[in-house]
């Protein structure tokens, strides 16, 4: 079952994390980064995952 981008921006920002594993049929088939994501939805999604994520990062 596909993600939609509010749910991995979601999971990205929950867990602090700048990219997710793809998986198809539980066989990992890439990688989604924030960058990837960073072009394609609204742009106050991108802000408040960038914000969430770079909050705690050192």
């Amino acid at each position: 079952m596909p993600a939609d981008i509010e749910e991995v921006l979601h999971q990205m920002a929950e867990h602090k994390i700048r990219r997710l594993p793809v998986l198809e049929n539980e066989e990992l088939v890439g990688i989604i980064s924030q960058a990837d994501l960073a072009a394609k939805p609204p742009e106050d999604k991108v802000g408040e995952l960038v914000e969430a994520i770079s909050a705690t990062s050192h």
